[in-house]
C-alpha cells in the first residue's frame, strides 16, 4: 500500500505542535536558519531553541520521549547547507553557558576546558594571548568547539585529535551527561563516532606553555595564507574531502577539469579555490547542492574519482544528498534505530530504546529435578494443594462427575446448589455452634451484575460444614442469613432529611449568605503581605500606591484586575500578574520591557527606547549602557512611540549580526528617511530609508569581509547596491 505523504506530513506537524507545547516558551517557531550558517541561505526551522542551560537540554530529552521529531544541533554552521524549504524539526543552538573557557595558571598543567559553543578562532587567539601553544591552527577554522570535535576539524598540519583529552557529551535520547575520553570518541580523518543525538557541551585540550609572540606570528601567517588562497563571502570552506590514500587534494582534482567559475543559478565554483563553492547574497541552497552534484559527477565520469563532501545537507531528500556526496540528514529523530555496529562511545551510554542493539531477554535457568519432585508431591497431579481425606478410614467415594472433573486436571469443587432452597429447609440447626454465616450481598451488585432468579453458592468440599451430618437436613449447604444492614444509607446521608420545606430551604440560603458575608469581612483574610518581583526600573511610587490600594482588602474581593491595569500603564511594565493566596498574601510579578537604545531630544534630555521604539523614560543624564542614536530627536514623553525611523533604529540596535555588532560605535538618524551607523574604525554606513534593512546589512557585511575596514571611509547601501568610498 503506498505511503500517504499528506497523512505523514500532518502527523509530523501534529508532533511538532505537541513538542512546542511541551517545551513552552523555550522555543520559537519558523526561525530562518540562513543567519546560523556561513552559506547564509536556507529556509526556516519549524521549532528553534537556544539552550541556555543543561536543564533546557534535559527538557528536550524528556519532551522527545513524548513526541518523536527530528532534532538538529547547530554550532557555527560552517559545514551545513540547509534546504530552501527549511527543516521540519527542532533546531538547538547552545547558549552562553557553553561559551565559557577555563584557563590554567602557570605553572599548572596547561589544560584548557572550552565550551561547545566557543568559536575556534577565539579559542586560538585567547590561548596564544595566555602563552599557550598547540592550538594556533584553529584561527583559520570558522567553526565551534562542539562541531570541531564532532568532525575532527583541522588544518595547517594539525587537528582536534592532536590535543583533545576528553569531551563532556549530553545524550539527547537518554538525558545523560558523560565525560568521554578522546580514545572513546572514535576520532578519524574529518569524522568521529559522535551521532546526531550527542551534544558536545565542552572539551578539554592538552596544550603547552610557549612563546606568545611566536604563536601570534604563526596565526598571522595562517590568516594571511587563507586570505591569499581562499575566498571570502558566503561559503562553507572546502566542499569535498581530499581522496585517500595519496589521492591528491580535491581542489587540484577539480582544477584539472577546469571547473573554476562553473555556475549554476546563484552558486559558483570559486575562481580563487576550486574546492570552494560560493553562493550569492539571497542565493539558493538548491543551486549549491546541484552544483556540488555536477562537480562530483564530472570528476567521477572523467577521472573515476568518487569525491565525498565535508558539507552536511539538511532538509534535502536522500537522492539530492547522495548525488552531492554529502551526509544524509544529520538530524536525530528521537528514536534512532539505524542498524550499525556498536562503538566504544555507545558502550558508555548504552543503546537507545528501540535500537536493534538492545540485549535479549534472559530467562531463568530450569529448576533442578529435586525441586520439581518436591513441588509435585505438594500440589499433586491436579495442580491443587492436597488435603487430608475427610472420609473415615482414608477411603473416598467419588461421583462420576467428580471423577471427570478431577481427571481433567481441574481443582475439585462442590456441587452448585440453589441458595433459595436454604430458606425452605431451615430448622433447629440454626442455633448449632460453629455454623458459618454467609452474607447475601446481591443488594450491592450493579444492575448489570445481578442475575434473574435466585443466587447460587459454591462450597469447598473439604469444609467440615459440607458434611451432610453437620449441616442442613436434606442439603449439603450451610445456613444462609440475609443481612440487610449493609444496605443502609451512609451516616452523612442521614443528616439531611429526605424532604425539606420551602421555609427551611429559604432559611438555609439566608444562613449561607450570612456566613459568606462574615468570611469576606473577617480580618483573618485581609491582605497584609504583598510580595513584588521583577522590578528594576518601574516607578516605585506607582508600586507603593497600588500596594496601598490592596492592603487591608479581603483576598477574595481585592480589585486585582484594576491594580494590574494601573501597573501596566507604566511604560516600563510590559506585563503584570497578580495572584492571591490564603490567608492574607498577594503576589505581584512584573515583566519589564528591555531598554535597547537612546537619543537626545531638542530639550537636551535622553529618551530611552525599547525594541518596539516605545519611549520608556526621559532622563537628564546619558544612559551609555545602551546603544546611542546620534542626531537630535523629538521631545516625547514616556509611553509614546516616535517616528518609523526611530523604531527601525531601536530594532536595528538588537538585530545587528554578531560579526557586525562588536564593530558598531553608534547608530545615526539624520532625517525621517535616513538611517545608518558609524563603525569604531570611523567608517560611516548609510542605510537610507528604513526598509529592506536585512538585505542592506548583508551587503555591508559582505563588503567588510572582502575589504579591510581600516581603508574604508564610507559604505552607502541606500540604493540597494553598496557604494564604497575608500580613504
Amino acid at each position: 500500500m503506498p505511503t500517504d505523504d499528506t497523512d505523514s506530513f500532518a502527523r509530523q506537524r501534529r508532533a511538532l505542535d505537541r513538542l512546542g507545547i511541551l517545551l513552552g516558551p523555550r522555543v520559537r517557531r519558523d526561525v530562518s536558519l540562513a543567519q546560523y550558517t556561513t552559506y547564509k541561505v536556507g529556509g526556516p526551522a519549524s521549532l528553534f531553541m537556544t539552550a541556555r542551560s543543561i536543564d533546557d537540554l534535559h527538557a528536550v530529552s524528556n519532551a522527545l520521549r513524548e513526541q518523536k521529531v527530528p532534532v538538529l544541533v547547530i554550532g557555527r554552521g560552517s559545514n551545513l547547507l540547509v534546504s530552501d524549504e527549511g527543516f521540519e524539526g527542532l533546531v538547538i543552538v547552545l547558549g552562553e553557558f557553553a561559551e565559557e573557557i577555563i584557563w590554567p595558571q602557570q605553572p599548572a598543567v596547561p589544560r584548557v576546558v572550552a565550551g561547545g559553543a566557543v568559536p575556534l578562532p577565539v579559542l586560538a587567539r585567547q590561548s596564544a594571548a595566555r602563552g599557550l601553544t598547540g592550538f594556533e591552527w584553529g584561527v583559520g577554522v570558522p567553526g565551534s568547539v562542539g562541531g570541531a570535535v564532532r568532525m575532527n576539524a583541522g588544518g595547517h598540519g594539525s587537528d582536534v585529535a592532536s590535543s583533545i583529552e576528553s569531551a563532556k557529551v549530553f545524550h539527547l535520547g537518554k538525558g545523560i551527561v558523560a565525560n568521554v575520553k578522546a580514545s572513546d570518541l572514535g576520532l578519524r580523518f574529518r569524522g568521529s563516532d559522535l551521532q546526531p543525538y550527542h551534544v558536545v557541551l565542552s572539551a578539554s585540550f592538552a596544550l603547552s606553555w610557549g612563546d606568545q609572540a611566536a604563536s601570534e606570528t604563526e596565526m598571522s601567517d595562517i590568516v594571511r595564507w587563507r586570505r591569499e588562497h581562499q575566498p571570502g563571502g558566503h561559503n562553507a570552506g572546502s566542499v569535498f574531502v581530499n581522496p585517500e590514500p595519496d589521492g591528491g587534494s580535491a581542489g587540484a582534482i577539480i582544477d584539472r577539469l577546469g571547473l573554476r567559475g562553473l555556475r549554476i543559478g546563484t552558486a559558483e565554483v570559486s575562481e580563487k579555490h576550486a574546492n570552494f563553492i560560493q553562493c550569492d547574497p539571497d542565493g539558493s541552497a538548491e543551486d549549491v547542492a546541484e552544483l556540488m552534484a555536477e562537480v562530483r559527477s564530472r570528476v567521477y565520469d572523467e577521472l573515476g574519482i568518487d569525491l565525498r563532501s565535508e558539507v552536511r545537507l539538511v532538509g534535502f531528500d536522500v537522492e539530492t544528498a547522495q548525488d552531492a556526496g554529502a551526509q544524509v540528514g544529520g538530524a536525530f529523530d528521537g528514536a534512532d534505530t539505524a542498524a550499525r555496529s556498536l562503538t566504544r562511545l555507545d558502550s558508555l551510554f548504552g543503546p537507545l530504546a528501540g535500537d536493534d542493539t538492545l540485549s535479549a531477554v534472559t530467562m531463568a535457568p530450569p529448576l533442578p529435578a529435586e525441586a520439581v519432585a518436591e513441588l509435585q508431591e505438594l500440589f499433586g497431579d491436579t495442580g491443587a494443594i492436597e488435603r487430608p481425606d475427610p472420609t473415615p478410614g482414608g477411603e473416598s467415594v467419588e461421583s462420576p462427575d467428580e471423577t471427570s472433573r478431577t481427571s481433567s486436571g481441574d481443582t475439585p469443587v462442590a456441587d452448585v446448589v440453589d441458595i433459595s432452597t436454604a430458606a425452605q429447609v431451615r430448622n433447629a440447626h440454626d442455633t448449632a455452634a460453629g455454623v458459618p454465616v454467609v452474607i447475601d450481598d446481591s443488594e450491592h451488585l450493579l444492575p448489570h451484575e445481578r442475575t434473574e432468579g435466585s443466587a447460587s453458592l459454591t462450597l469447598d468440599p473439604t469444609s467440615p460444614f459440607a458434611d451432610p451430618a453437620a449441616s442442613v437436613v436434606g442439603s449439603s449447604m450451610a445456613d444462609v442469613i440475609i443481612d440487610d444492614r449493609l444496605g443502609r444509607r451512609a451516616w452523612w446521608t442521614r443528616l439531611v432529611p429526605r424532604r425539606v420545606s420551602p421555609l427551611a430551604g429559604f432559611g438555609m440560603l439566608i444562613g449561607i449568605f450570612a456566613l459568606t458575608l462574615v468570611v469576606l469581612a473577617s480580618p483573618l483574610f485581609a491582605v497584609r503581605r504583598i510580595e513584588v518581583t521583577g522590578v528594576t526600573y518601574a516607578d516605585p511610587t506607582l508600586l507603593e500606591s497600588v500596594s496601598d490600594s490592596l492592603r487591608g482588602a479581603s483576598v477574595f474581593t481585592a480589585d486585582l484586575d484594576g491594580a494590574q491595569r494601573r501597573l501596566e500603564g507604566d511604560p516600563w511594565i510590559a506585563r503584570a500578574r497578580l495572584s492571591w493566596y490564603l490567608p492574607n498574601r498577594v503576589t505581584i510579578e512584573v515583566d519589564e520591557r528591555v531598554a535597547v537604545a537612546w537619543f537626545v531630544g531638542v530639550d537636551n534630555r535622553a529618551r530611552v527606547l525599547d525594541f518596539e521604539g516605545r519611549v520608556l523614560a526621559v532622563l537628564d543624564g546619558q544612559p551609555t549602557q545602551f546603544m546611542k542614536i546620534e542626531g537630535v530627536g523629538p521631545n516625547l514623553p514616556p509611553g509614546t512611540v516616535p517616528s518609523l525611523v526611530y523604531q527601525a533604529a531601536a530594532q536595528l540596535a538588537v538585530s545587528l549580526p554578531e560579526s557586525l555588532a562588536s564593530k558598531v560605535k553608534h547608530l545615526t538618524v539624520s532625517g525621517p528617511e535616513s538611517l545608518g551607523f558609524t563603525l569604531k574604525s570611523g567608517t560611516v554606513v548609510t542605510l537610507g530609508a528604513p526598509t529592506d534593512i536585512r538585505n542592506k546589512l548583508i551587503s555591508v557585511v559582505t563588503v567588510l569581509n572582502q575589504q579591510n575596514v581600516e581603508f574604508i571611509a564610507g559604505i552607502d547601501v541606500s540604493a540597494g547596491q553598496p557604494v564604497v568610498q575608500n580613504d
